[in-house]
């Protein structure tokens, strides 16, 4: 964390200054075009503006969250492991943001989902703990295959266009002296690269947890709450969102790359938004709030605004984490993740709610706190492009009812853990306060998600994201308008939770009421995951089973077929050879009759043919 901040102090004093270590891995050598002398594999350092900014996000709150641990998880068996998984994450994701090509920003990111696949099942022992890493480690690599084959298609392409061969013959690197390698917009085909950037949004949604391929991330809840946080504010789920802001600033996507990443990041917004509003697990609640910012992140990106999009996630970082580590502090309390049984715990845990409410505030977006600037100024600059790009209409629209859904949920949340007299499970431990262990990275969690947002007015803060279009925000009148209606929407939000479930409330929906039927639904995640459970049961298991079947019974049979067959003759053969002498001689002898009756009928016609 130190040699970051270092780094990050050193990049703002030198804007636009890339540094870039970079080494030979494997040369390929070939003799055909496109390559005339081969191409080099490498593997570098590359520190620029934007990996300087995601290493204080990676090293600040993964130091936190491993001072936290120390208190958390003191009573939890299996600690080494524990630590020496989540300090190979931390050094993955670290690896990860310090590539200085597309190849080795893989092997990082696949190193990444393999720490996560770990560290979600850590309670291995329990069966869904166990299930919820295998779901988390299939979706994301349907997201990586299609990141794969991303790569392979801008490798393939710029290699064969005009001024990019350089770029792959140089090993996939992303940048070279002081600027990217390549110029955004590079001349190639156009279908060819919106498909690759179809391909790398696949990634970046399965890593992410961007729609479709979300239903990983609220089961992903089985790991331990350090895990959470981890994964939900400074690592996994920011690669996604880091993979497409690069290939954004260095490569660029095509306008109908553009809309695809708008639609899923509006999508997603709003799709996680309204399940995070009925839950009732303190954690999955959370969960759920980040898939949703995650997609307001995605959707500044597609916007054109991807430096929006990484100011967000700077900042949002601090407060997630902040409110996953408060959450932990209730469950180390009070023994429970059910919202429905806590309640009164301000009193006994004063800091914690404090810290909580911090949290709340941020995300909600509430002026001064760190969300405001940062998810206002999504907002704000996506609006500025529905002129030019009126499909955008739809998901601005979902970004803005979100703020509502945002302020509701989290403030719901805070209410029913920390309102009212006395919790409402009698049984529950006697609530009590963490450790200072665990209460001094929820203070400096919520210092930061108090100030991490002015640092967008400071100069050179703004040259760590490489003075991108919507950096520092404007606030022309249109954008205070924008504020002042996403405000209200927050305290709205807000204020409708206290009157439904402030003091210790429980709203009820009335017997009979269609919201009911609505509720349902939302608690069942929309019967997604259902469906993709039955697709998965009956068509690719209904699949598999044909496939076992062909090459069970039909090529094996075949072979074995075959093979039974020759088997068979040679039984019958071998009948005949009997070992007796005489028996031998006795073939001999027809033999030689058979061969000189042959030659008598045979041989007059036989010199006939030959011409005597």
């Amino acid at each position: 964390m130190v040699l970051a901040l270092l780094i990050a102090v050193g990049t703002m004093q030198s804007p636009g200054v890339y540094t870039d270590r970079s080494y030979t891995w494997l040369t390929v050598a070939t003799h055909g075009a496109p390559f005339t002398e081969g191409f080099s594999l490498a593997m570098g350092t590359l520190v620029d503006p934007l990996s300087a900014l995601m290493l204080v996000v990676v090293t600040v709150v993964g130091f936190l969250v491993l001072l936290y641990s120390i208190g958390y998880m003191h009573r939890d068996h299996g600690l080494p492991r524990y630590y020496a998984e989540l300090s190979l994450f931390l050094t993955a994701m670290t690896g990860l943001v310090l590539s200085d090509n597309l190849l080795e920003f893989f092997l990082f990111w696949e190193l990444v989902g393999v720490c996560s696949y770990f560290l979600i099942g850590f309670y291995y022992e329990k069966p869904s703990a166990a299930s919820a890493a295998k779901e988390a480690f299939l979706v994301t690599r349907v997201g990586d295959v299609l990141f794969l084959l991303g790569i392979f298609l801008y490798f393939a392409t710029f290699a064969t266009s005009g001024g990019g061969a350089g770029w792959a013959a140089s090993g996939f690197k992303f940048a070279s002296g002081n600027g990217p390698f390549l110029p955004v917009g590079t001349a190639a085909p156009s279908a060819t690269l919106t498909i690759a950037g179809l391909c790398i949004l696949g990634g970046a949604a399965g890593k992410s947890a961007q729609f479709p391929l979300d239903v990983w991330l609220p089961d992903a809840m089985e790991g331990p709450t350090t895990v959470s946080a981890l994964i939900h504010a400074a690592t996994m789920v920011a690669a996604g969102v880091y993979l497409l802001a690069m290939t954004s600033v260095f490569i660029g996507f095509t306008p109908a790359d553009d809309l695809a990443i708008v639609a899923v990041g509006g999508i997603t917004t709003l799709w996680a938004a309204s399940m995070a509003v009925v839950n009732t697990d303190i954690k999955r609640v959370i969960a759920y709030s980040t898939v949703s910012q995650l997609g307001y992140m995605v959707l500044a990106v597609g916007a054109g605004f991807a430096m929006v999009g990484l100011f967000h996630l700077f900042t949002h970082a601090f407060f997630k984490a902040l409110l996953f580590l408060s959450a932990g502090a209730v469950i180390h309390a009070v023994g429970t993740q059910d919202l429905f049984k806590m309640g009164g715990l301000k009193k006994s845990l004063p800091v914690t709610a404090f810290a909580f409410a911090v949290g709340a505030l941020s995300l909600s977006g509430i002026p001064p706190f760190a969300g405001f600037w940062s998810k206002d100024d999504i907002l704000a600059s996506v609006y500025s492009t529905l002129g030019a790009h009126p499909l955008y209409w739809p998901f601005f629209l979902c970004a803005l009812v979100t703020v509502f859904l945002t302020a509701y949920y989290i403030f719901r949340a805070w209410f029913l853990a920390f309102s009212g007299e006395h919790p409402r499970d009698p049984t529950l431990e006697h609530p009590h306060e963490a450790p200072w262990v665990m209460r001094i990275p929820l203070l400096v969690l919520s210092a930061l998600a108090m100030v991490a947002g002015f640092l967008v007015f400071l100069p050179s803060f703004q040259s760590l994201l490489l003075h991108g279009p919507g950096i520092p925000p404007t606030y022309t009148t249109t954008d205070l308008t924008l504020s002042a209606i996403s405000v209200s929407l927050a305290a709205l939000g807000a204020l409708t939770a206290w009157a439904l479930w402030g003091n210790g409330r429980i709203f009820e929906l009335p017997a009979g009421s269609p919201l009911r039927s609505v509720r349902t639904v939302l608690l069942n995640r929309y019967y997604v995951k259902d469906a993709a459970d039955a697709f998965g049961l009956r068509v690719v298991y209904g699949i598999s089973r044909a496939a076992d079947f062909v090459d069970s019974y039909v090529i094996d049979g075949t072979i074995r077929g075959i093979e039974r067959i020759f088997g068979d003759l040679s039984q019958r053969l071998r009948r005949a050879q009997i070992g007796v002498v005489s028996d031998y001689a006795s073939y001999v002898a027809l033999g030689l009759v058979g061969l000189f009756l042959l030659l008598v009928f045979l041989g007059p016609w036989v010199a006939g043919a030959w011409g005597g």
